[in-house]
């Protein structure tokens, strides 16, 4: 579960791995990071001969965990041209439409898989999706390598150049079961203490920064016309 921003584009990191040597573990609540280039410098790129001279739309990832069974394992982008999010459970896909994502605006984005019924759904903006049955039912195994921003095509690196975010993002939560509809509510509304991930906890992170990305202060910031504030 994330919530997230779009400003650039969407949301959240150009070479943040939750997986590598000399890591810190630091709170980052009311924090973001951010990622000012679309750039892959600082990973080992893979490009396929036949994607060569071709428009290859942009599909901004969000989210991605790669295993040793699965590169896509389970990952999350934002489909540009189609306008909607794509979800790859065990490198299954399903796309959800009819779900907003805002330029310049903080969005909300929520996305739950069940491993008993092999049923995924998503949360965006307080919207709920319909369920779809994606990949098979099967949890996930293997250490993970868990990468936000950028689309994993291998276990042990390589990404995919149109899939690079770039923007803020900020409170991410994973958890090891699925949550409740009053839950995720809950965190979405972010009127009261919601349920922190036990998996990844945004408050007490494991993570390593590369290239130019940054840990910011988190500002909520709104721009008024004169008529607007009189």
């Amino acid at each position: 579960m994330k919530r997230v921003a779009s400003y650039v584009f969407f949301i959240v990191l150009c070479g943040l791995a939750l997986s590598q040597p000399k890591k810190d573990r630091k709170c980052l609540r009311e924090k973001v990071i951010t990622f000012p280039e679309l750039t892959i410098s600082n990973w080992p790129p893979c490009v396929c001969d036949s994607t060569l001279n071709k428009r290859v739309p942009p599909s901004p990832c969000l989210f991605s965990l790669a295993t040793p069974s699965h590169p896509q394992d389970f990952s999350l982008r934002w489909l540009v041209d189609s306008k909607q999010y794509q979800m790859f459970i065990h490198n299954t896909q399903a796309e959800f439409k009819g779900l907003t994502f805002n330029m310049n605006q903080w969005n909300s984005v929520c996305a739950t898989w069940d491993a008993n019924s092999g049923l995924a759904q998503m949360f965006v903006n307080e919207v709920a999706s319909i369920k779809k049955a994606v990949g098979t039912k099967v949890s996930f195994k293997g250490n993970p390598v868990i990468a936000l921003g950028q689309y994993q095509t291998q276990y042990d690196g390589g990404f995919l150049q149109p899939s690079i975010f770039t923007g803020f993002i900020a409170d991410v939560h994973v958890h090891g079961q699925v949550l409740t509809t009053r839950q995720i509510k809950t965190y979405m509304e972010a009127k009261t203490k919601y349920k922190l991930g036990d998996y990844i906890n945004w408050h007490n992170l494991m993570y390593t920064i590369a290239g130019s990305a940054q840990v910011e202060e988190k500002h909520q910031v709104t721009f008024y016309t004169k008529e607007e504030q009189q």
